[in-house]
């Protein structure tokens, strides 16, 4: 039987982590509005001034109707705020739920709106993220396809439809993403993730290189690694050190082994660092068990005898690179 990914580790809420996270920043978020969303409806808000919606338009203590991100838009000309929606699509890529789920939110906001004593509801502005291994075909669903027919096939009664817009993630050129670094960076890094291609990684990392101050680029590699990580293992997949730091290398620039502990352990880093070969040793057997399997004891025995720090670094990269114990242990004689 295989072991089943706990409720927290599942790839849907995985996913769901890795957007609100990206996308939860404001300027990332009204970057991904201008490049993507409709032109009309960018050009009747003040960008400048959106910000988060109140968290009780959210729900509260777990009971909370909506689970997305959702932005208040201040419009340009009168009074009131266009509502922006971002809803992510995950489970399974299908769009048949999204127009009852567009009913409660909208219900809910201008509910929240109410007990305020707002005069001016603000207007919805749907935009749903779609991520899949293929692309959506045919019509997006609308509410009127759960409703009954008439004898000709039209909707009978008067059936409510809102409107929304679709980012296929699928659909996207891989190669023509717009936007900032970190818009291109979280959309890439998010269509990688959904279509399980590793070998890819290298070109969805690339507009590392065009962000500024190599903390930030450190900062958001290590942020990006966890999540991709998190994904392969709920796969029950390991992500491959050796492919990682291939990715790595034309960005950090011999720096890359560094950001190899995003997915090990910080003690690498120190052990590299420091020349702490004790620390470096333990972090060898990791990686050796991570990516083959637990060597021996006694090959953990000799990988801890070494003293000289220069062959421990060199056992470090080739832990990384090797492609069995076997190969590792020749190069201990």
């Amino acid at each position: 039987m295989k072991p089943t990914a706990s409720r927290s580790s599942r790839p849907g809420n995985i996913f769901d982590a890795f957007v609100k996270k990206m996308f939860g920043q404001v300027l990332v978020f009204v970057d991904f509005l201008t490049n993507y969303a409709n032109p009309h409806f960018v050009e009747e808000i003040e960008t400048g001034k959106i910000c988060p919606a109140p968290t009780h338009y959210l729900g509260k203590e777990g009971d909370e109707r909506i689970a997305d991100l959702v932005f208040q838009c201040p419009v340009k000309h009168g009074d009131g705020n266009l509502m922006a929606v971002i809803v992510f699509e995950h489970q399974g890529g299908s769009l048949k739920r999204i127009p009852r789920k567009l009913h409660k939110y909208i219900s809910a906001i201008w509910d929240a709106e109410e007990k305020e004593g707002r005069k001016i509801l603000s207007a919805p502005y749907f935009i749903v993220l779609r991520t899949a291994k293929k692309p959506h075909r045919g019509k997006y669903p609308r509410m009127s396809d759960s409703t009954p027919k008439d004898r000709n096939g039209k909707p009978l009664g008067n059936v409510p439809e809102i409107d929304y817009d679709v980012i296929d993630l699928p659909a996207l050129d891989f190669q023509r993403l717009t936007g900032s670094p970190t818009l291109r960076l979280a959309l890439g890094i998010l269509k990688k993730m959904v279509e399980g291609k590793e070998e890819e990684f290298a070109d969805a990392l690339l507009p590392l290189q065009q962000i500024a101050g190599e903390e930030r680029q450190i900062e958001l590699t290590k942020e990006l690694l966890q999540f991709v990580a998190k994904v392969f293992a709920a796969h029950h997949k390991r992500l491959d050190a050796a492919t990682v730091k291939k990715s790595l290398k034309p960005i950090f620039r011999e720096k890359e082994a560094l950001m190899l502990t995003t997915i090990f352990d910080e003690k690498f880093l120190e052990g590299r660092v420091e020349g702490r070969v004790e620390g470096q040793a333990e972090m060898i057997i990791r990686i050796l068990t991570h990516r083959l399997k637990t060597p021996s004891k006694i090959l953990q025995s000799r990988i801890r005898a070494v003293s000289d720090p220069r062959k421990m670094n060199d056992l470090g990269d080739l832990a990384i690179d090797c492609v069995s114990l076997e190969e590792f242990s020749k190069a201990l004689d």
